[in-house]
């Protein structure tokens, strides 16, 4: 072969590398706009009954001690907020380190705040944004989801005692809605 017919073919090989460079960007960008967004609701499980969201979303669960209300959101803000209530007369401290949230499949995930936080006062609020806290936002991987449980595992010093706080929450699987 000679040095001409070398360069030619070389100059044709390039040329078609340079139409075919972009077809892995537009098979992603096809992939993408046809998988269809889902949205998901939490339902606190107390018992065998689900308890659904107030309108604001949030759920509130206490007893004589604590009382927490829980915002789960992994697809926006992708993180749980808690807002622990002391109602003793006594400080409380949340061993934020600990929490965990583990889902039915075994999936088990540690939360942090995402600003130090310290012990709750007698009467005192705290509110803490739990991150990180992602679920998929489509395809078969959102599907699985649907039906299955996630359950909150908070550790809690309350009246010198070690108490672990468990709010269960059955996930629901939704198509997000066009704006």
């Amino acid at each position: 072969m000679g040095v001409a017919t070398a360069h030619a073919s070389s100059q044709g090989t390039r040329r078609r590398a340079g139409r075919l460079r972009g077809l892995p960007v537009l098979a992603v960008m096809v992939s993408t706009a046809c998988a269809t967004p889902y949205a998901y609701t939490f339902h606190l499980v107390d018992g065998d009954a689900e308890r659904p969201p107030t309108g604001s979303g949030r759920q509130v669960l206490e007893d004589p001690d604590v009382r927490s209300e829980l915002l789960v959101d992994p697809t926006v803000e992708r993180a749980i907020f808690l807002g622990v209530t002391n109602k003793t007369e006594q400080v409380l401290q949340v061993q934020w380190a600990k929490v965990t949230a583990t889902r039915s499949d075994g999936l088990r995930t540690t939360l942090r705040p995402d600003v130090d936080l310290g012990w709750i006062r007698p009467s005192e609020t705290q509110l803490a944004r739990l991150v990180p806290f992602a679920l998929p936002p489509s395809g078969d991987a959102a599907l699985t989801l649907e039906g299955q449980r996630l359950e909150l595992e908070v550790p809690m010093i309350v009246r010198r005692e070690l108490r672990r706080y468990r709010y269960t929450f059955q996930v629901h699987v939704h198509e997000r809605k066009a704006r």
